[in-house]
């Protein structure tokens, strides 16, 4: 769980689940549990003003301020987010985060200038930043739970970083694969010579291949050791979270996008073949068959992209935490692709119109949909939770590595 942040991918963390770091079995009473209902109270208007504030000063310093703007955003979005009445609250430092934030952009910035070079100096700067990658995202989800509280009492995060290199190694070795082929391919023929480029073509071309199946096969798999390695990872006075989903589930989401792709392609042949006929036919003229078909593959991939994106979203959202959970603390979540679906279109719609204007409304409204489809039921005291706890909990994230790199990644 990622708390809030402007991109709908992230949700902010109720208080977590199961007890302890060796949590036994419990057996409770489902009548006993009690509704810790999820409120999101922010307004568009209100977070207009801090959203323009932000920009303008983001505009000022050249991107300098992003950390900052980041923090502000994160402290009134979580001063909204009630959980059973109560707000959570962000307590990051915003110069921590303006640290991370620099060591993101040497990283990035180095591996762009790299592409410059050479193909083989940009894959070897990406081997570096793939080795790199995987304790800087531990390091990102720990500062953020640790700077995260609810009724005074912090949360934290007990990933360990060989989990997180585990739960990422499928997504980087395709990834590898890819462009080393790429890099193979550019430097191993003679631009000159049109028969050394066809033979590396032909050997690079059945790689390039193989490695994007590979990478599209692995990302469903990858998603769920992602989800797995977070939502098992989160811990709230001594309350340890469990993940329970299944892969199968992640492969099915994968298919609904899949299809949804599909469909969209059969759509727009058809629209190809339809508007070709009619040019044929003297019934539409040859500039007027193009435009329909540049306004008909702007609108596709416009409806697609946004059908694909609230689909994930609700997809992820669903999958994580209806299968968060412990005896003590259970998550569900009922987010309704078709709602969220038709919420994203409006919302284009009119950050379209007003030019951009629209955007921190259409932000709160995301955001308002996506936490309010969470609900949590506790079957325990949580009163009892937090005197357990004592005041250990709370100094957790001073203590945590991650507390150097203030920078959020967003998985």
């Amino acid at each position: 769980m990622s708390p809030v942040t402007e991109h709908a991918e992230s949700t902010p963390a109720p208080a977590l689940s199961a007890a302890g770091s060796d949590p036994q079995p419990v057996d409770v009473e489902p009548t006993l549990a009690r509704l810790l209902p999820v409120r999101f109270t922010a307004s568009g208007s209100e977070y207009f003003r801090i959203w323009i504030v932000n920009l303008l000063l983001i505009v000022v310093t050249l991107g300098g301020y992003v950390p900052f703007a980041k923090a502000r955003r994160l402290r009134y979005f979580y001063a909204n987010t009630l959980v059973d009445g109560q707000p959570l609250a962000f307590h990051g430092d915003a110069w921590k985060m303006f640290r991370g934030f620099l060591v993101m952009v040497v990283l990035f910035g180095a591996y762009a200038v790299s592409s410059y070079v050479s193909d083989w100096v940009s894959l070897g700067a990406f081997v570096v930043l793939a080795l790199l990658w995987p304790a800087l995202w531990r390091s990102s989800i720990m500062f953020r739970l640790g700077n995260t509280s609810w009724r005074g009492l912090r949360m934290s995060f007990e990933g360990t970083r060989a989990d997180a290199y585990r739960a990422l190694l499928p997504l980087f070795v395709p990834t590898l694969l890819i462009l080393g082929a790429t890099a193979w391919y550019t430097n191993g023929g003679d631009p000159k010579d049109p028969v050394t480029m066809v033979a590396a073509w032909g050997l690079m071309l059945p790689a390039l291949g193989a490695s994007m199946l590979l990478l599209l096969a692995l990302a469903p798999w990858t998603m769920w050791r992602i989800k797995a390695y977070q939502h098992s990872g989160y811990r709230y006075a001594q309350v340890a979270a469990q993940y329970t989903g299944r892969k199968r589930a992640f492969y099915l989401l994968a298919l609904k996008l899949l299809l949804v792709a599909l469909l969209a392609l059969v759509v727009f042949v058809t629209g190809v073949g339809l508007v070709a006929g009619f040019a044929q036919s003297g019934k539409m003229n040859v500039t007027t068959a193009t435009w329909g078909l540049h306004g008909l593959l702007a609108l596709l991939v416009w409806i697609v992209t946004t059908w694909m994106t609230a689909l994930a979203a609700a997809g992820l959202q669903n999958l994580a935490w209806n299968h968060t959970d412990s005896p003590e603390l259970r998550f569900s979540s009922a987010l309704r692709t078709g709602a969220f679906t038709g919420l994203k279109i409006r919302n284009m719609l009119l950050v379209v119109i007003t030019l951009g204007l629209y955007r921190p409304f259409a932000v709160v409204n995301e955001t308002r949909m996506r936490l309010e489809a969470l609900q949590a039921r506790a079957s325990g005291d949580i009163d009892a939770w937090l005197a357990r706890a004592g005041s250990s909990a709370g100094t957790g994230s001073g203590e945590m590595s991650g507390d150097f790199f203030g920078f959020d990644i967003g998985l």
